[in-house]
């Protein structure tokens, strides 16, 4: 009887071990190229131009499983930022706040992008009273960063999208044992906070 259990137990470890090797590729992918840029982009201009046609061939080109320095991960994002604010015009208002440190610092590819893209995709930030606040800190080998918007009151859940279940996904497959993740909401404002152990 206990050689069953085991191999019952052991069998679904397995399998949920696959399952969140896959959402963690799945989160990876959706950072890299996120069909909503792509998409508010075709809306006004059908051409690509040269600046997110840039950014798509750089993050594309861009190694899956190898860590990359904390600067350029937060330069990547900035890029990602600005084309967003850029195709959806006035639809969006984003205030950032986090200083470039080192390059010494290295950290898994896109890691950082599903926040933003949950608080773009799912969060209120049309008016400049209700910007979308992004501010990342790194304190020795601890990396913080805080995405909060304004609540949609469209949205059922924030805490509930797939961007959050496959985020969620990766950083236990990127960093089993070296994360915190706390989604807090009231009736105005979500926030995501992380806070990131940065080992090789």
């Amino acid at each position: 009887m206990t050689v069953f259990l085991k191999r019952i137990f052991s069998k679904e470890k397995i399998k949920l071990d696959d399952a969140i090797a896959a959402e963690a590729r799945l989160s990876l992918e959706q950072s890299k190229l996120d069909k909503e840029l792509v998409l508010a982009h075709f809306k006004n201009e059908p051409p690509i131009p040269s600046d997110l046609g840039g950014y798509l061939q750089d993050v594309l080109q861009l190694g899956n499983d190898s860590r990359i320095s904390l600067t350029d991960e937060l330069r990547n994002l900035e890029r990602y930022i600005g084309l967003y604010c850029q195709y959806r015009k006035q639809d969006i208002q984003v205030l950032c706040d986090f200083p470039l440190p080192g390059d010494f610092d290295r950290i898994a590819p896109f890691i950082l992008f599903p926040l933003i893209q949950n608080a773009f995709h799912y969060g209120y930030h049309i008016d400049a009273k209700y910007p979308v606040r992004v501010r990342g800190r790194l304190i020795g080998k601890i990396f913080t960063l805080e995405v909060s918007n304004r609540i949609n009151h469209y949205v059922a859940d924030q805490r509930d999208t797939d961007v959050i279940q496959f985020f969620r996904s990766r950083l236990d497959y990127e960093y089993p044992n070296n994360y915190d993740f706390i989604l807090n909401s009231n009736s105005n404002i979500f926030k995501a906070s992380l806070r990131l152990e940065l080992v090789d």
